[in-house]
């Protein structure tokens, strides 16, 4: 047990709950969480709960991409693990605790307290840590409290009165609902018809099942509250997404949303051709007015830098009213980035492209603020081109090699790509793993990269922000 809970929690050791514990329950802790150095504490003037002396250590989060009707992501709904989950189904109750509080500490430890910039973070968590004090460090802009009970004691009673505490703070909060949950408690259903969000869980339901509850949530529901926002989880398959899409539902997640099923690459506003001479000239060290003369001869590039230079973003005083001129303004390095975001330019991406693009964003972000950092290499322009080539080969239906065969990139970035080994490979390896939901082997990586798992699950959130940003403004 105690390995497994090193594993999990990383290297720190985990937060002792908030309530008493019997003496017993003392002993058995003791035996279950081992016991390492201090970690940092929150900037907020919240106070973490009460360890005993100890102070928990970092540890690594799971993130997924939930889905708005409009098919672009409307935020992301951090997790622990699902094996984690059930594992703690038939575990004491304090270490569930333990691992919420895990949760609230990564998600706390960002500078400024931003989370998503406008997007909705759903932090998935256990009724029984609603007492924790680490909530009201999160913004109650974006913040849903995503709820579901783990263990047989379920107060009602109780919960009422926490969640009317966090309402009336600013908290929206949510209910997951599985069908074995909702035959066990079933005060459940009431509940989850008071909050903002309820999420039903596609693979525990039937047609019949989702039919029956909903009528049950929306007979039960305070006419004063507005409508009920309905999130369909667990979805594995396109089909399922249609079926609760056309069923009304507001929000989506699962594994249907990387999946491949009848999709094609998709058309793209640029020629990707014409953007790898650019970026090949630009690594041949050729004259500005050589690619500034290159550039003339496609409309579409050179309208999208004029507008990229001139933007507020840019923040120059006097417009640039030339391409040879914008080139110098820019410089290579950054060029060479804004060429290699043009390739994600798409006429009509669907929710695999919106995905994958900021997935690609995401990379290339989280690396470049990791350069020169641990292991890392220190080329934050070359790590930026890797994380978002990463995933260029799915969007554009192209084997990797062929990509790298048309576009001459640094030759660690291009052998990263093609999975030959050294810190590059690592460091793509890491932003992977981040996206994954094995923190043993995110752990891994990080150790391999010598950096700090606190580190990498707060750069992590915060390239989601940024990569959101950015997308934002290439869309405009």
């Amino acid at each position: 047990m105690a390995s497994f809970l090193g594993r999990l929690m990383g290297r720190g050791s985990p937060v002792a709950p908030t309530e008493p514990v019997t003496a017993n329950e003392r002993s058995e802790k003791r035996e279950v969480a081992p016991s390492v150095s201090p970690g940092p504490k929150p900037a907020q003037a919240a106070q973490a709960p009460d360890t005993g002396g100890a102070q928990p250590g970092p540890s690594f989060v799971c993130r997924e991409p939930v889905l708005g009707r409009d098919k672009q992501i409307s935020g992301y709904r951090f997790s622990l693990p699902e094996a984690v989950e059930l594992r703690l189904q038939s575990d004491f109750k304090f270490l569930q605790r333990i691992y919420d509080d895990a949760v609230l500490r990564n998600l706390t430890s960002l500078e400024g307290g931003a989370l998503l910039g406008p997007r909705l973070a759903f932090i998935k968590l256990s009724p029984d840590s609603l007492d924790n004090p680490r909530i009201h460090q999160l913004p109650t802009d974006n913040t849903v409290l995503m709820l579901a009970p783990v263990h047989d004691h379920f107060d009602a009673e109780l919960i009422q009165g926490q969640l009317a505490t966090l309402r009336q703070a600013g908290f929206a909060h949510g209910w997951l609902l599985k069908k074995p949950q909702v035959l066990q408690f079933t005060q459940l259903p009431t509940l989850a018809a008071s909050a903002d969000f309820v999420e039903f869980d596609a693979s525990s339901f039937d047609g019949m099942d989702v039919k029956l509850l909903l009528k049950t949530l929306s007979t039960a529901r305070p006419t004063t509250l507005p409508p009920l926002k309905l999130i369909a989880g667990g979805l594995g398959a396109l089909d399922e997404f249609g079926l609760y899409f056309q069923a009304g539902f507001d929000l989506f997640l699962g594994q249907f949303i990387t999946r491949r099923e009848n999709w094609h690459a998709p058309k793209s506003k640029v020629n990707h051709l014409r953007i790898f001479r650019l970026l090949n000239l630009l690594r041949s060290d050729a004259e500005v007015a050589a690619i500034a003369d290159e550039l003339k001869h496609d409309p579409v590039l050179a309208f999208k830098l004029l507008r990229y230079i001139n933007s507020p973003v840019i923040g120059l005083r006097t417009p640039v009213p030339s391409l040879d001129r914008a080139l110098t303004v820019l410089g290579r390095d950054k060029f060479s980035r804004w060429l290699s975001l043009m390739l994600f330019d798409f006429k009509t991406p669907g929710h695999v492209e919106r995905v994958l693009t900021e997935q690609a964003l995401s990379r290339a972000y989280f690396l470049e603020s990791l350069s020169a950092q641990g292991n890392m290499p220190s080329q934050a322009n070359a790590l930026f081109i890797l994380g978002l080539f990463s995933t260029l080969d799915l969007l554009l239906g192209q084997s990797m090699p062929d990509l790298l065969a048309q576009a001459k990139l640094p030759e660690p970035v291009h052998d990263a790509l093609l999975d030959q080994p050294g810190p590059y490979r690592d460091a793509l390896l890491l932003a992977i793993a981040a996206e994954g939901q094995s923190p043993a082997d995110l752990q891994q990586q990080a150790a391999l990269c010598g950096l700090e798992p606190l580190l990498v699950s707060q750069r992590a959130i915060q390239s989601l922000t940024r990569a959101h940003e950015i997308a934002c403004l290439e869309a405009a």
